[in-house]
């Protein structure tokens, strides 16, 4: 019996760790710094961890630009804020907020949507 214990608390100690491990810090990203967006949503990918989408916006040259929110909320916390793959669909107009990742700026955390009804989620 003490064989098995042994056993059992091996394993649950490696899967506990292993969600330890998984897990990653958001210090990669400057949460000072938010950045506005409008333009329609190009691509989403919702899913857990972290959702991933990119934008098409007009920048001030008057050129359309891919905007790429590398990570953002989990699918399931976005469900819970009321966002489901539909209401994010391609094509959708948007005004999204986005803090920049510190090694490279032209990528973001998705921090909040507005949609053009005006219903805003936040994360």
């Amino acid at each position: 019996m003490t064989n098995l214990l042994k056993k059992i608390a091996f394993l649950s100690a490696l899967v506990f760790s292993l969600h330890a491990i998984a897990h990653h810090s958001f210090a990669i990203y400057d949460f000072e710094t938010q950045i506005p967006f409008d333009g329609l949503v190009d691509s989403l990918k919702f899913r857990n961890p972290h959702i991933e989408m990119t934008m098409k916006v007009t920048n001030e040259e008057g050129e359309e630009v891919i905007i790429h929110f590398i990570e953002g909320a989990p699918a399931n916390m976005m469900v819970r804020s009321g966002v489901k793959p539909d209401t994010l669909k391609p094509g959708t107009v948007v005004h999204a907020v986005g803090s920049p990742l510190i090694e490279d700026p032209t990528k973001f955390f998705l921090r909040s949507i507005r949609t053009e009804s005006g219903a805003e989620y936040g994360f």
